[in-house]
């Protein structure tokens, strides 16, 4: 008897919510519908621009790197070891290069490009100590070409790779890095994924070049200051550097060692800049970025992101019940309606800002802007849909939880 007097009650219970999740749907496609329409206001409107050009360079995420690498206990990979080439001539190059092999590294990645030629003595002098299987050589890619040490120094063959860290040309701050990039007619792979392959032999996983044909975040571990740094007075004259056999060389410009920080000279901005809001300037030399992103391979210590259609599932879900809430007790409880909206949206913005560090912390990469952005931006326009529903209403006779006879 119980259940047969409770069955009819609960079923009306649930009929009678059918006009609030029906108000709830037409709110969430009207706020999708004007947020869509703001979107489109921003992009085309040169008056948005400093507005969209200063948040486009900030993540909140960069709060993590800038504490985190500030930790005393900090540890680093030590296989990989960076060499400073400064304002060295040829000559002085050749000899730090010639010391460096005789040392044993297992890989010498070189991050300098000699496009033209100079003096042919010392050219072909540093030519003949180009010459050695455990060489990486970078290269660049301008405006589709590709931009190669001269011929006669160094004939690049599958020992190279792209020195682009990736090929959005909007991006100032680099966070991500394109590993392999595919053309109707090739395959080309990046400087960093050159190395670490080098390095890895038998124990590279040659299905991860296929992962990376896409922009992938950076998982940053150290500035310059963290790794281990060769001048070219610590390596030429020396007969052996002991602890570099079989480790990670990277060659490349780092700057005057004294007055590195004032340098700009192939600056780049990062997460890890200790000023993340506001004008800086820019705070990793490009060899620090790639042995950051060789790391990340050779550990496999990657960032893993949520794909798009799990955003947008819960992006859809969440602006839904809040919608459904907030439509509920605006016409229940409206005495309060105003302060509990205002208290909701900031601490929806706070939780979710805590839960993508959080994830960040762990490895992987929440992007939770447009989850929030949505459903804040959402919940801010009930007020405005209402008078839509109130117009409907008397016009059309259009019926829902709002108004209806």
């Amino acid at each position: 008897m119980y259940k047969l007097a409770t069955r009819p009650l609960i079923k009306s219970k649930i009929w009678q919510q059918i006009p609030l999740l029906k108000e709830t749907f037409f709110c969430m496609l009207f706020s999708f519908i004007v947020l869509g329409i703001v979107l489109l206001i921003g992009l085309n409107l040169s008056f948005f621009s400093p507005f969209k050009n200063a948040f486009k360079d900030f993540s909140y995420l960069d709060l993590y790197y800038s504490e985190r690498l500030n930790e005393d206990h900090f540890a680093l990979n030590d296989d990989i070891i960076l060499v400073n080439i400064d304002r060295l001539n040829r000559k002085q190059i050749a000899e730090v290069i010639d010391a460096l092999k005789k040392s044993g590294p297992k890989v010498i990645g070189l991050d300098v490009i000699f496009k033209e030629t100079e003096d042919p003595i010392w050219d072909n002098y540093l030519a003949s100590k180009l010459d050695d299987e455990s060489l990486i050589f970078a290269y660049s890619i301008v405006n589709k070409s590709e931009v190669y040490t001269d011929s006669s120094i160094h004939t690049i063959n599958n020992n190279k790779g792209y020195a682009n860290f990736n090929f959005d040309t909007d991006a100032v701050v680099i966070r991500d890095f394109q590993g392999v990039k595919k053309s109707d007619t090739k395959t080309l792979v990046s400087f960093p994924v050159m190395v670490a392959k080098k390095y890895k032999g038998n124990n590279w996983f040659i299905e991860k070049e296929s992962y990376f044909e896409k922009e992938r975040p950076i998982n940053y571990s150290g500035k310059r200051e963290e790794f281990l740094i060769l001048e070219s007075k610590d390596i030429i004259g020396e007969r052996l550097i002991p602890f570099i056999q079989d480790k990670i060389v990277l060659v490349g410009y780092l700057g005057n060692e004294m007055t590195y920080t004032f340098d700009i000279e192939d600056k780049h901005y990062t997460p890890m800049n200790a000023k993340f809001v506001g004008k800086s300037p820019p705070d990793a030399f490009g060899l620090v970025i790639h042995a950051n992103i060789v790391q990340m391979l050779i550990s496999n210590t990657y960032i893993q992101v949520v794909p798009n259609w799990v955003l947008t599932i819960l992006t859809v879900m969440l602006t839904f019940i809040s919608l459904a809430y907030f439509i509920y007790i605006s016409k229940k409880m409206l005495a309060s309606y105003v302060l509990r909206l205002n208290l909701v949206q900031l601490m929806f913005a706070t939780l979710f800002i805590w839960i993508s560090l959080l994830f960040f912390k762990k490895g992987i990469l929440f992007k939770i802007t447009s989850i929030t952005a949505v459903v804040v931006f959402s919940m801010g326009l009930i007020g405005y849909y209402k008078k839509l529903a109130h117009y409907l209403f008397k016009r059309f006779k259009w019926e829902g939880f709002f108004y209806h006879n």
